[in-house]
């Protein structure tokens, strides 16, 4: 075997420009399908945090059947605070309450959810300083609320600006009030400020008369039963952005197969090459005294090499490629208008696993390539081989 090592590796050695675009092509295909699952993973990574973060923690405690995307069910949808979720310290727990109101700029009708926060909890991360400093209790004329920016631009308010809000509050009456603009702040997560008002949540609760009522309780962790409500997890509760992010990720995988298809054909036409041109050899070969199976390991090997050789190449140039996206990640500003909680840029989240799978997959891809096409010369006469006519 030690020979036949040899022998292959001196072979692929003279194929010289071949033999060095066949390493170079193979590396850089595992580079490139590593580099794109990262990426997802990266994407992933931070659209998750984000939601986690801004809206979702560590999961909620709702009603059964409550649907944020149901605004008709948001006033039959509320609860008192559950004893056994009371006086939970405030880096672990926010309360939310959730309802239709429509404000009026510039003369147009703008349905809007008001969405009321607790301003002792620190488990979200919103930025509601402005709101945290206004007094609790007087709401006076003008009722204080923050935007975001998406928000604010497609309403057409900024800071300092007033504007009408009509809600109906739990008795079913309808009421009025000037809405201050008190701040608009940058929110990462579109669906928590496209179309969202935000209000202290005392305030929303004077104005709707839901003392002590809440849409859901954010919590850092799940709390046990809670008698009337259950618990959704962080799983549940970004199950539509999963579910794009892996969708999008299956059709990736047609990407990353026409990659090692195209890698698999320069070996192979490498290999059919090689039979085709060197018959005499292997017909001296099989003089000698070699068996048609040495003789197959022998080119098989010979294909191989570029295989093996081709993860050292992987290493180094996906080193190199890497921390370089590392350090400047990819500009996902486009997505500002769409629905995914990511806006800053992407980084890569590399997974040594996936890495380990992605070469030896690559690999054994190319060592069957590699194979395939030299199984012939088990078949072959050794005279024919020696004239060089056993394949034609």
């Amino acid at each position: 075997m030690g020979m036949i090592l040899r022998i292959a590796w001196k072979n692929f050695y003279r194929q010289g420009t071949r033999a060095i675009l066949n390493v170079i092509i193979t590396g850089l295909t595992m580079v490139a399908v590593v580099f794109n699952i990262s990426l997802y993973n990266g994407f992933q990574a931070q659209a998750t945090r984000n939601m986690v973060r801004t809206d979702v923690g560590g999961g909620h405690y709702r009603l059964p059947g409550f649907d944020i995307l149901t605004p008709t069910e948001w006033e039959d949808r509320t609860f008192q605070m559950p004893v056994a979720l009371k006086g939970a310290d405030p880096a672990d727990s926010a309360e939310v309450l959730v309802q239709q109101g429509q404000i009026f700029p510039r003369r147009r009708l703008y349905p809007v959810q008001l969405r009321g926060m607790d301003m002792r909890q620190t488990l979200i991360d919103v930025p509601l300083d402005r709101l945290r400093a206004w007094d609790e209790k007087s709401t006076g004329d003008q009722l204080p609320a923050i935007l975001g920016t998406k928000m604010a631009e497609r309403a057409k308010l900024g800071t300092g600006d007033t504007v009408v809000l009509k809600w109906r509050d739990r008795l079913g009456v309808v009421d009025a009030r000037d809405l201050l603009i008190v701040d608009v702040v940058p929110i990462i997560n579109p669906r928590i400020d496209e179309g969202v008002v935000w209000l202290r949540l005392d305030h929303l609760r004077e104005i709707t008369r839901r003392a002590g009522e809440v849409s859901w309780v954010a919590v850092s962790g799940p709390r046990g039963p809670v008698p009337g409500v259950e618990f959704q997890s962080p799983e549940m509760l970004m199950e539509d952005i999963l579910h794009i992010i892996e969708t999008d990720r299956r059709y990736a995988k047609i990407f990353w197969a026409i990659l090692i298809f195209l890698a698999g054909i320069g070996v192979f036409n490498t290999q059919i090459l090689n039979v085709f041109r060197r018959q005499k050899e292997i017909g001296t070969l099989m003089a000698m005294g070699m068996t048609p199976r040495q003789i197959v390991t022998l080119f098989t090997l010979e294909g191989s090499l570029a295989a093996f050789l081709s993860v050292f190449a992987a290493l180094v140039l996906g080193t190199a490629i890497f921390s370089w996206f590392q350090s400047v990640g990819l500009d996902v500003s486009h997505l500002s208008e769409s629905s995914i909680p990511v806006r800053e840029r992407v980084l890569l989240k590399i997974r040594p696993h996936e890495v380990v799978q992605t070469g030896l997959a690559i690999v054994a891809i190319m060592v069957l390539v590699s194979w395939l096409p030299v199984r012939r010369i088990s078949r072959l006469d050794p005279t024919l081989a020696l004239r060089g006519r056993g394949i034609t």
